[in-house]
């Protein structure tokens, strides 16, 4: 998810667009790193998000929980940050549609032999400036859905074995620990700033739970 957006001619500011083109990346970090609170931090409170396999789920803190069991067993060692095309539709100046394609990669697969799996809608909104996921729509577009996905997860455990790729995988998986430390200490100066110029303890509070759902109140 790193690729050049393509993007319809509305509104929405160059730095808008970037603040988005990060959410991704911090998304592909979470995942990457199998962090379940980090992942859904990136979503907003009442966020819904529809599963490839027909489910939905609903509220941010459930889209984390949900996906830690994931990351402690199917997906674990697993990536999904591809390279590929996306594009972007403003609504507004503060909804944003995000249209792309994409691939969970297991260990061994790679853009230049894996094809993209899975069609994905997303609906981003803008809250005290700071850009976050309101809807995660999913759809599988590969062949023989299940039976494909289980072969490839059942191959790619062979990966497991090997020294160079447990010492690559170690090594992204620190530098992308480390990109999430980073935008942790960029919300709290968010949260430092807002609360230097607003004096409603409520309305900040709220602010900060939108900002940073990693802390726990």
């Amino acid at each position: 998810m790193t690729a050049e957006i393509t993007q319809n001619k509305c509104l929405i500011a160059h730095a808008d667009e970037a603040a988005i083109s990060e959410t991704l990346k911090k998304l592909n970090d979470a995942w990457a790193c199998g962090d379940g609170a980090a992942y859904s931090s990136l979503f907003i409170e009442d966020a819904r998000f529809v599963a490839a396999p027909g489910f939905r789920i609903t509220g941010n803190k459930k889209i984390g929980e949900r996906h830690q069991k994931s990351f402690d067993s199917i997906f674990k060692f697993s990536r999904i940050d591809g390279k590929y095309n996306k594009e972007i539709q403003p609504l507004t100046q503060d909804v944003v549609l995000v249209y792309l394609v994409g691939n969970v990669f297991f260990p061994g697969e790679t853009e230049n032999n894996s094809r993209p799996t899975g069609l994905t809608t997303m609906c981003f909104v803008k809250r005290y400036g700071v850009w976050k996921i309101a809807l995660f729509q999913n759809t599988s577009t590969e062949k023989f859905g299940i039976v494909t996905f289980m072969l490839r997860f059942l191959f790619s455990r062979i990966y497991l074995f090997s020294p160079e790729w447990k010492k690559a995988n170690k090594q992204m998986v620190n530098e992308k620990q480390k990109n999430i430390e980073r935008w942790i200490k960029q919300y709290l100066k968010i949260i430092t700033r807002l609360s230097k110029i607003n004096n409603n303890t409520s309305e900040l509070i709220q602010m900060i739970k939108q900002s940073l759902p990693l802390i726990i109140f």
